[in-house]
């Protein structure tokens, strides 16, 4: 059903386990603020809202927002388009949905009314700042498409998660198979490529079906190191085996162990005596090349296009270098501010 965009309707009576969500705070800004910012600067808005919570729910936008809202009680129309307060929706998504008439549900990027859903609601969306710099472009269309397609179904994140990890080991017994030829290169590319589509679709699905959960995001993040180990050390196998060089084995090593010292020596440090913590400084352009450089979706990339070209060994040795030093810079950094 066409829904135009000038019949855009703000439904703030969904509740949480604290009150309406409309006045939840997501980075420092209730619920309700932001959706009026997405609804943009047209003319007044209906917030539909129980009447007696108007004149808080009012207290909670700037003079400049208060002036476009028009409080009124009842559910909204069938026939408007309605950003609903337990949702959060992507900007851009959004727009093109309304220009075209077309559901709101459709650019939903997180459901507020699943459990912890709110207290993850920030992290979330700082994620999505940096979310795929690569992968955007081409992974996200079809991992948003499949995630649709399986929100009815008894399929859950968890299935794609496990099949995006069934991919990337699949990957890696291609490639630690030693295979050189256009097949084995053409399978390993299109597995790996597959294993992004698959690890981004399970996240989509999660917050579509509301079903994301402390676990599925722990398990998420184990596999996706699991499977950049085994990768690694197919590589180092694979080269192994071609070159008849045991260096090969200890670059392996070298990765593996790299990778290991990396992820803790950037763990926050418990402190017992009570101390704030160090503030964080602002990066400059040569510190957010380096992160970038270790991004999950850049790596990945890498993967996809040296596996099309047969050469892997390249990620491996590069990988090898840059996570035992990205180590030392973390620990450095930890004992300067200790100093």
């Amino acid at each position: 059903m066409q829904r135009p965009a000038d019949r855009l309707v703000i439904d703030a009576r969904p509740r949480g386990p604290a009150g309406p969500l409309a006045a939840a705070t997501v980075r420092g800004r209730s619920v309700l603020a932001h959706l009026l910012d997405l609804a943009g600067a047209g003319p007044t808005i209906a917030v539909h809202a129980r009447p007696t919570e108007h004149a808080s729910m009012r207290a909670l936008l700037d003079d400049a927002l208060a002036a476009r809202v028009l409080f009124t009680a009842g559910p909204p129309p069938e026939d408007a388009a309605i950003l609903r307060a337990d949702r959060l929706y992507d900007p851009s998504k959004l727009a093109k949905m309304l220009r075209q008439g077309r559901d709101p549900e459709g650019a939903v990027l997180w459901r507020l009314d699943g459990p912890d859903a709110l207290a993850h609601a920030e992290a979330e969306l700082t994620r999505r700042q940096t979310y795929q710099p690569l992968g955007r472009h081409w992974a996200l269309a079809p991992a948003r498409a499949l995630a649709r397609k399986l929100v009815p179904t008894g399929v859950t994140p968890n299935a794609l998660t496990l099949a995006a990890f069934g991919s990337m080991l699949a990957g890696s017994a291609v490639v630690g198979l030693g295979g050189t030829g256009l097949v084995a290169r053409l399978s390993a590319t299109i597995l790996l490529a597959l294993a992004l589509i698959l690890d981004t679709a399970d996240g989509h699905l999660a917050r579509l079906q509301g079903t994301a959960t402390p676990f599925g995001r722990w398990l998420d993040a184990l596999l996706d190191e699991a499977a950049d180990m085994a990768l690694h050390a197919a590589v180092a196998w694979s080269a192994f085996a071609r070159d008849g060089r045991p260096a090969w084995l200890v670059v392996g090593m070298i990765y593996g162990m790299g990778k290991y010292l990396f992820v803790h020596a950037n763990a926050p440090v418990e402190t017992s005596s009570g101390d704030d913590p160090a503030p964080p400084v602002a990066a400059g352009a040569t510190t957010n090349l380096v992160r970038l450089i270790g991004h999950a979706d850049v790596r990945w990339h890498a993967w996809i296009v040296l596996a099309a070209l047969g050469r892997l060994d390249l990620a491996l040795i590069g990988y090898a270098l840059y996570y035992p030093a990205r180590a030392a810079a973390g620990v450095a950094r930890k004992a300067a501010r200790r100093a």
